[in-house]
């Protein structure tokens, strides 16, 4: 019966998290255009590294390509792909922390903590998200094989937790790489606390091999120039300096769970062989201290440090509550609440910002922010575009796309569309077909390189696509490449202008048509209107 109350706890705790983007309306949120043009791509039959290239694995559009093919691509289908994705984070850490022997009550706490810090800021699919999801399924299998009554079944366990550190690896790579080191460390301790060396050797041999599975197929198709480590033309994100300061200068909270971790190692163990010795305690802070420390480097090595590293704070209170004294206090109600109240208050922003939206709770200035608008124009939903519901976006831009509609050969389903606006399921609602042979993304030095502006600079020239959108984004001059746009300045017709959906309100995209078609199908004031 003790078994079974937290899982009914822990579920009910979940629900309400897990569910909540369901039933908003969400803002279009900056560069989810990536999550839904990869999945799209997968999921009408296009293939990584063949027809288009990118700088990592295809595994962060796994989950939403499957969704896509289940419910459709649109937008309403990202968001219930990343709904799964959250059970799958939060059935593993549970299962992670029951595997380490924590106790139940304390696995409970963990979860609400992982509830109020990452489960409630990731309503979208993004690789930086994903990957640490399936590096926390790799860790659930792994611990698994701890345990594990017989050989047969260990091997099992231990066979499933290299396919998840692999795929961990081509979603990104630096925390894939940190999952397998850290799988590797566990095991090594583990072989020489038990004297069993074959735990070691098979995840080793099995995650070779299904690396080598995953990488041999694509060599022809150029991956050794698209995949991402630190090679020309790609740079290395890595620089210890850089890994220095973002240690010294901040990570003010991961600092304090690794210093009350050491405070509590030190009170509660009188040497280190005897934590050595204590294989569940090693192992739990073993993987909390790493996590947290991953946390640390990704700031550095991600170019986006947002809410997707805050899952630490889970594994930093499991490991603290890991030394309270919970056999005294499991048939104890008021530890228990005052602990609960805590966890409420000290992890509050996540929830407050919607209680306080919802109940209009916040000041004019609170409401409206510090950050000018360089132009402000309303947001809201539209039902003419399928791909589109759920989804809010700028009048301007859903004007911009009523624009579009009306092109007379914008539905032909042989034209040529080079799409560099974050706009990318207009390839669904016009029935166009995603050039092949052209990087996934556009943004210069991590998904495109100079090879490929020449390319599409020839392409310009030579009058091969019929219709060019570009973004304009003044707040980041060197995210898509100005100089395919003075080229297309030069060579194509601007047809009209249109605000993007981003905040800072300052991003335009460009409808460049192709001149023979601008000719052939647009009058003169068609040609030159801007808005």
């Amino acid at each position: 019966m003790q078994d079974k109350h937290p899982r009914s706890v822990d579920l009910a705790i979940c629900v309400p998290f897990l569910v909540i983007p369901l039933f908003i309306k969400l803002p279009y949120r900056v560069n989810i255009f990536l999550s839904w043009e990869g999945a799209y791509r997968l999921s009408i039959g296009q293939i990584p590294f063949e027809d288009f290239g990118l700088p990592m694995g295809i595994c962060y559009w796994l989950i939403p390509a499957l969704f896509f093919k289940v419910f459709g691509p649109t937008f309403l289908s990202l968001v219930k792909a990343q709904v799964f994705i959250n059970l799958i984070s939060m059935l593993s850490l549970r299962g992670i922390l029951y595997n380490l022997k924590l106790k139940p009550y304390a696995v409970t706490l963990s979860i609400l903590v992982f509830c109020l810090t990452y489960i409630v800021y990731n309503f979208w699919p993004w690789y930086n998200h994903s990957v640490v999801v399936y590096e926390l399924v790799a860790l659930f299998f792994l611990t698994q094989s701890f345990n594990a009554e017989s050989t047969k079944s260990k091997i099992g366990w231990i066979g499933l937790a290299s396919l998840f550190s692999v795929v961990t690896f081509f979603t990104k790579q630096d925390v894939g790489a940190i999952c397998i080191l850290l799988s590797l460390f566990l095991l090594g301790y583990r072989a020489i606390v038990e004297k069993e060396r074959m735990p070691v050797v098979v995840y080793f041999v099995a995650t070779l091999t299904v690396g080598l599975l995953a990488i041999v197929p694509f060599i022809p198709f150029d991956f050794s120039y698209w995949f991402n480590y630190g090679q020309a033309p790609h740079s290395s994100r890595l620089d210890i300096v850089l890994l220095l300061n973002t240690f010294l200068e901040g990570s003010v909270v991961e600092k304090i769970y690794l210093a009350l971790i050491t405070i509590l190692l030190l009170f509660s163990f009188k040497s280190f062989k005897q934590f050595f010795q204590d294989k569940d305690q090693f192992t739990l802070v073993a993987i909390c201290v790493c996590l947290i420390a991953q946390a640390i480097v990704t700031k550095m090595t991600s170019p986006l440090p947002t809410d997707h590293m805050t899952y630490y704070h889970a594994f930093g209170f499991a490991c603290i509550l890991n030394f309270f004294p919970w056999q005294r206090w499991t048939s104890q109600l008021k530890p228990a609440a005052a602990i609960l109240f805590f966890v409420m208050i000290i992890y509050s922003a996540g929830y407050w910002k919607y209680v306080a939206d919802i109940f209009h709770l916040r000041t004019k200035k609170q409401a409206t922010g510090t950050t000018p608008l360089v132009k402000s124009s309303p947001w809201k939903t539209t039902a003419n575009y399928q791909t589109l519901k759920h989804v809010m976006l700028p009048e301007s831009t859903i004007a911009g796309i009523d624009s579009l509609a009306k092109l007379p050969f914008i539905r032909d389903k042989n034209l040529k569309v080079l799409n560099m606006s974050e706009i990318t399921s207009l390839a669904k609602e016009f029935g166009y077909t995603p050039l092949t042979n052209h990087p996934l993304w556009f943004h210069v030095n991590i998904g495109m390189f100079q090879r490929e502006i020449d390319q599409i600079n020839e392409r310009v020239r030579q009058g091969y696509y019929d219709v060019v959108l570009f973004e304009d984004i003044p707040s980041l001059t060197e995210f898509y490449p100005y100089k395919v746009r003075d080229e297309l300045q030069k060579h194509y017709t601007l047809n009209n202008t249109f605000l993007a959906p981003r905040k800072l309100e300052d991003s335009i995209i460009e409808v460049y048509i192709n001149p023979k078609l601008a000719k052939q199908y647009l009058s003169q004031s068609d040609s030159d209107q801007t808005k």
